[in-house]
């Protein structure tokens, strides 16, 4: 099987996945008989460019580097600048590997970038919380006519599963309410506060680990969270979509040491939760920094690491962690995403 990729942003997310398909190609091709041939790549400062027969992964490592510098080095049958929406309507690829800068408010360009490619019969994969958060029913309605798949496992857990682990480990189960560290920018963050750094401190060591958001302000006044709250809400329990304006959170911008020392004097740790629970035929949402009993398991969570606390009716509590922020963590979301599309 070839699967004609198009990769559609390629910051550090996009670097990661690349990253992946180059060290995994062959086990992969080996193990699940399916070669990831990547046939087009745009990007918002280079342009795109496209090449039927492939591109090998190193050579987009290079571009992602270099640019129009590499033209030469590029087979004679390789496509240079073209626009976003001829790649998108008009070239031949099987999935749409998007992963460019979320926009929270409308999830433009990304929602009619990813609605283009399903009408055309396209698989979609991605990690850009605006669409799903916004365009969620509209997508995987598209999806589900067109016979394609809408993936985005990388949109709430980073790199650790969290919805192919509901699919396959939770089937048949109702699940009741959610619970979850989401963030792990947060997270991270909090831990340095709680060994005694300011809260600048604690963004400006997350931002040279690699950890935030472009814009770190959706990490730490909770915009990223409320929306990981509203993609669950709808993904897990069939909400409808919601103005993530309209919801009620709150980031960790205003977290004191006072509040962190209150934390510890009561035997409790301060952890930055999203909650979403059924409530009759909706949800109720609740995004905010939360006092948690230290024998809690979000509790133990250290660093940039995320964890989900599911009620479900099958098995009761449900604990799932692992990595939850870093390039090459959310890269591998993609990664697996298209590993899983059907062949």
């Amino acid at each position: 099987m070839r699967l004609r990729l198009n990769l559609l942003g390629l910051g550090r997310v996009g670097r990661g996945f690349v990253e992946h398909v180059l060290e995994k190609h062959d086990a992969v091709a080996r193990q699940y008989g399916c070669a990831m041939d990547i046939v087009a790549v745009a990007t918002r400062s280079r342009g795109g460019i496209y090449r039927e027969a492939g591109l090998r992964p190193e050579q987009v490592l290079q571009w992602i580097d270099v640019g129009n510098s590499l033209r030469d080095e590029l087979p004679p049958d390789t496509i240079f600048d073209l626009a976003v929406d001829e790649l998108i309507e008009h070239q031949e690829y099987d999935v749409l590997v998007e992963s460019t800068v979320t926009n929270l408010v409308h999830a433009e360009p990304a929602a009619t970038y990813m609605k283009t490619a399903l009408q055309r019969g396209k698989h979609v994969v991605t990690t850009n919380k605006g669409p799903v958060a916004l365009h969620f029913p509209e997508l995987s309605r598209l999806a589900a006519e067109r016979g394609v798949c809408f993936l985005f496992e990388g949109t709430v857990l980073s790199g650790t599963p969290l919805f192919s682990f509901v699919r396959h480990g939770l089937r048949g189960s109702r699940i009741f309410s959610f619970e979850g560290v989401v963030s792990g920018t947060c997270n991270y963050m909090l831990s340095l506060m709680a060994k005694g750094a300011s809260f600048d401190e604690a963004l400006v060591d997350a931002q040279r680990m690699g950890i935030t958001e472009a814009n770190p302000s959706l990490d730490v006044d909770g915009w990223e969270a409320a929306a990981k709250a509203a993609i669950i809400s709808q993904v897990l329990m069939g909400a409808e979509p919601l103005d993530i304006r309209m919801l009620p959170f709150e980031g960790i911008r205003h977290v004191t040491p006072q509040m962190i020392q209150e934390a510890r004097r009561s035997g409790r740790c301060l952890r930055h939760v999203a909650r979403v629970e059924r409530l009759g035929e909706g949800v109720d949402i609740a995004v905010k920094p939360v006092m948690l009993p230290k024998n809690h398991p979000l509790s133990i969570l250290p660093g940039n690491t995320n964890g989900a606390l599911f009620f479900t009716d099958t098995l009761g509590e449900v604990y799932v962690s692992g990595a939850g922020a870093g390039a090459r963590q959310t890269g591998y979301a993609l990664f697996q995403d298209v590993l899983s599309l059907p062949g």
